[in-house]
């Protein structure tokens, strides 16, 4: 149905509307508030449904329908875009004001691979009929692979194509630089933004090879693909913006969507010998979007995963206040990390303290242990901490350890000791902690005064096993050793006996 004039119009009013939306309403880089997501999200929404209706009055109910389709699939996969994004920003530690500017080129980039890959797509359907079997294949593939790895672990910082663009792009030394390119020493460089927003392009490329078929097995109509894919992706940065902090609770989102592309995956493969009208295909793929929303929503409500979920994201966000340049900031942020755990560690240390002589040897402050928390963050977000609060003294750590730490100290008792890995890919302790669970509480220190002594009598008396046979060197000449311990609630917690040497 695409006349010549119809995709000049199109993309003219496309363009006048990215001119807008980023020259004039985003030029600077800023934080997205709720309300402007919610706002610019139901306005795209309402573009691409008048859009939709358009289609109807000059084109009829059957081109309408397979727009409609393909928007809802398109949108969908554009949902699952979102947790990869928010993966990216949060591995590098993109700050807010900034990642509308990363989506916002990203979005640029989008709609050109798209296009192209859509006119490919068109062709080699117009040229190759089998080429249809391939992409129902393809589509049955892609959504098995994507219901079996759900709940895999993505590293966006350790693909071979980061990897690869770190080694082959001159990059700028400044890794809090808020621009793409810095110009130093006479030329241009490119900057860590630069590669975030590479890793972005990238996840979009991946998501585009699953989405674009899965629209081709609802119509062959390139114009209708083109507009369905643009539409949904013009959207994507408000959505972000809108669902970032509800993401985690979309748990069922990922089986409904493999059951989407496996859906039309066998309509493609079955087309020849039983014809799926297009209304049952929106109301199939509507169905199964809205039973997976709808489970997650039930899921939550029970309150399994959402207290976890919460304490995370609040954990996360205290990190992000470490590094604030206000004061008083750090220091809320300081204790928002340092309650939680300290009251895992008294709950995990509860048998411990029912001991008289085990009892004795921890040191107390006014009656409470005297703890410190430990909090695992990415090298970056440790350099952004310490250069906010004076560029506190590195501790000597030994050589032998994989870390680099430095301490902490607020008012009320509030200590946190900062720590990160020297080695990223080496499979240190604090390696492993990021690579697993990303940042957050690593571990909880308890001062005693012979580490030793109650070593032996968490072993002999109580039955715990210390990490390390013998106490060893921890940073600034202490001495350590390591429990791992389950809480009353059923939490695991890394408690480090810490004996400071004696002056």
């Amino acid at each position: 149905m695409g006349t010549p004039w119809l995709w000049i119009e199109f993309n003219a009013c496309i363009l006048v509307a990215l001119a807008l939306d980023l020259g004039v309403f985003h030029r600077r880089a800023r934080r997205v508030s709720l309300r402007e997501a919610a706002a610019w999200s139901a306005l795209w929404i309402g573009i691409s449904i008048a859009f939709g209706f358009a289609i109807f009055q000059g084109s009829g109910r059957q081109p309408a329908l397979e727009f409609f389709t393909g928007y809802l699939i398109e949108k969908a996969l554009s949902v699952d875009n979102l947790f990869v994004f928010l993966l990216v920003f949060r591995t590098f530690s993109v700050e807010e004001s900034l990642q509308h500017r990363v989506l916002a080129w990203g979005l640029i980039g989008a709609l050109l691979m798209r296009g192209a890959m859509i006119a490919v797509g068109a062709a080699l359907l117009a040229h190759f009929s089998w080429v249809l079997y391939v992409f129902g294949g393809f589509l049955l593939y892609a959504g098995a692979h994507m219901l079996l790895e759900k709940g895999k672990e993505i590293h966006p910082e350790r693909s071979r194509f980061f990897l690869w663009a770190q080694r082959a792009i001159p990059l700028s030394p400044d890794k809090h630089a808020a621009r793409l390119f810095a110009r130093e020493g006479g030329r241009w460089l490119a900057t860590r933004l630069f590669l975030v927003l590479l890793v972005v392009e990238l996840a979009d490329v991946t998501f585009a090879l699953d989405s674009i078929p899965a629209v081709f097995g609802i119509t062959r109509d390139p114009f209708i693909v083109y507009t369905s894919n643009v539409l949904a992706i013009l959207g994507l940065r408000s959505l972000y913006f809108l669902l970032a902090g509800a993401l985690p609770y979309f748990r069922f989102l990922g089986t409904g969507l493999s059951a989407v592309l496996m859906f039309v995956g066998a309509k493609l493969l079955a087309e020849n010998w039983f014809h799926v009208p297009t209304h049952i295909s929106l109301f199939v793929v509507g169905g199964i979007l809205a039973v997976a929303v709808a489970a997650s929503v039930l899921v939550k409500q029970r309150g399994a995963p959402s207290a976890g979920t919460d304490l995370t994201k609040r954990i996360f966000d205290s990190i992000a206040g470490l590094a604030s340049g206000d004061a008083a900031a750090r220091r809320a942020a300081a204790h928002e990390l340092f309650q939680p755990g300290k009251a895992l560690a008294e709950s995990a240390a509860k048998a411990w303290l029912a001991d008289r002589e085990l009892a004795s040897l921890f040191v107390r402050d006014g009656g409470a242990l005297h703890t410190t928390v430990g909090i695992a963050v990415r090298p970056e977000t440790f350099a952004r901490i310490r250069n906010a609060n004076s560029l506190p003294s590195l501790a000597e750590v030994p050589p032998d350890q994989d870390a680099e730490e430095f301490e902490l100290d607020f008012p009320g008792g509030v200590r946190l000791d900062i720590l990160t890995t020297k080695a990223p890919n080496q499979g240190g302790a604090i390696a492993r902690f990021l690579e697993k669970r990303g940042e957050g509480i690593q571990q909880v220190e308890l001062a005693v005064t012979n580490v030793d002594r109650a070593t032996e009598l968490l072993r002999t008396r109580l039955g715990y096993s210390p990490i390390y046979p013998q106490t060893r060197p921890g940073a600034d000449g202490t001495r350590v050793n390591f429990f791992l311990v389950t809480s009353t609630e059923g939490q695991k917690v890394l408690i480090e006996l810490v004996e400071t040497p004696r002056g």
